[in-house]
């Protein structure tokens, strides 16, 4: 159910039943991973609107308490009757010698008069209040759970969009590393063509395979630009900081076996979480519309001053000003209603058999989640061990590859097709890399633990 929904629903339970500016980010820093997750919980937007909807529920829960409160009024009324209102009374009430069957028209009253007081109600006892005042604080729980499933989903996208630069970053260092590479064969080779001791054919190859490299760089180099951008966008920083991100440790080479080895309880799931305090709040619901049934009473009081004449001259001192007050008791009974509350109540309980099957998709869907979290995150580390297996298999044939060629016992296509392959190869590993972080992340936001991922 949507949250506009819940914030019209604390509005009902009284009608009719009762009396951004962000802080700068410097320039040129290098960002590591809790770096950027907490400038994103710091300065993502979409935290800033939920931080608002808890102000407003604030609000609100204050407002409804407010209407328990001793309200005051003042008032003031002038009237200047161009005519006096006439008034029928049968003959012979002022004029006795009047035939009784006549009717005689006078006039009550005068031209002007005025009249200002003060009135004071308290609100007694009314069931609607006091079950207002219930859904008022639910209504907070509710936006603070929908503010940290919003933190949790920023932690969440902040990690998966680190990743994603870090991971074409270390393409780019890897298309860096064999460009190096064939940048110095091309110069041998261009040294030997010039001696006559290597091929042109060879020298074009090796040329080729630069340029190849180049345009890839230069491809990965605009990639790398718009991951960062959109990096900041989710983080809430204006896309024109500069910012450096912190390079992948490959000396740490633990696993995140730490995240399999938690205990799976689903139900700190903020999803779930939020579901529970909609079904309160639909509860509360049904309260209220019952409370329909309940009387009502409350007390009040008024002074008022008043004053007549036949003309303006209300504010000569020798003005003669009347007082009236009184106090007393407003009780209101609900007899019949033509059976209104009975049918709004029967459609409050048919919301809320709505959100208890919404409730049993969300556990399920919660479940599964999780267990392919579990799986995906087996398979990447197992995955990972073959990729670096894989990867001193290829450094070991490209060197012996290049031992070969340099002693002229293998020709250029070969060495060319191992740069290839250990380019491959090294690529393969650091996208795995990768995904089982990115595997890491989606099991710790699986169990509702997402905050783990900076510990």
């Amino acid at each position: 159910m949507k949250k506009q929904l819940w914030i019209g629903l604390i509005a009902v339970f009284f009608v009719g039943n009762s009396l951004m500016a962000q802080e700068p980010v410097t320039d040129g820093g290098v960002l590591t991973l809790q770096e950027a997750i907490q400038l994103g919980l710091k300065h993502n937007t979409e935290i800033k609107k939920a931080q608002l909807d808890e102000e407003a529920a604030d609000h609100q829960r204050k407002e409804i308490t407010g209407t328990g409160l001793p309200q005051v009024d003042a008032y003031g009324d002038y009237n200047n009757f161009l005519d006096v209102y006439p008034q029928a009374i049968p003959g012979g009430v002022l004029d006795p010698n009047t035939d009784p069957s006549d009717i005689n028209v006078i006039a009550f009253g005068v031209p002007q008069s005025i009249k200002a007081g003060m009135q004071v109600s308290q609100l007694i006892f009314s069931q609607s209040y006091l079950v207002g005042l219930k859904a008022a604080k639910t209504s907070e729980e509710f936006y603070r759970l929908l503010t940290q499933m919003t933190e949790e989903d920023i932690i969440y996208d902040v990690a998966l969009n680190y990743y994603s630069v870090i991971s074409t970053e270390l393409q780019m260092d890897n298309l860096q590393a064999n460009h190096d590479q064939l940048k110095r064969l091309e110069d041998i080779i261009h040294s030997q063509y010039e001696n006559d001791l290597a091929r042109k054919v060879d020298y074009n190859r090796v040329k080729v395979n630069l340029t190849t490299l180049e345009t890839e760089m230069d491809n990965l180099e605009i990639a790398i630009e718009q991951r960062k951008n959109y990096l900041k966008l989710v983080m809430g920083i204006p896309v024109n900081t500069a910012i450096e991100l912190a390079h992948y440790d490959f000396n740490n080479r633990s696993l995140p076996l730490q995240a399999l080895q938690m205990d799976p309880d689903l139900s700190q799931r903020y999803d779930l979480k939020v579901l529970e305090k909609q079904q309160e709040l639909n509860d509360l619901n049904v309260d209220n519309i019952k409370s329909g049934y309940y009387p009502t009473l409350s007390a009040f009081a008024d002074v008022n001053y008043n004053a007549f004449s036949s003309e303006f001259d209300f504010l000569s001192t020798g003005h003669v000003w009347y007082r009236g007050a009184l106090v007393g008791l407003k009780l209101s009974v609900p007899i019949f209603d033509g059976f209104q509350k009975k049918h709004r109540v029967a459609q409050a309980r048919v919301e809320g058999q709505k959100i208890k099957y919404d409730q049993y998709m969300a556990e399920q869907n919660a479940e599964a989640e999780y267990l392919n979290a579990v799986k995906k995150l087996n398979n990447s580390i197992k995955s990972l061990k073959a990729q670096e297996s894989n990867l001193e298999l290829s450094e070991d044939v490209f060197k012996q590859t290049g031992q070969l060629y340099r002693e002229g016992l293998s020709p250029l296509t070969d060495l060319l097709d191992a740069e290839t392959s250990l380019r491959q190869a090294r690529s393969s590993y650091y996208r795995q890399i990768i995904n089982v972080k990115t595997a890491e992340a989606d099991l710790y936001k699986s169990t509702g633990k997402i905050e783990k991922i900076i510990k």
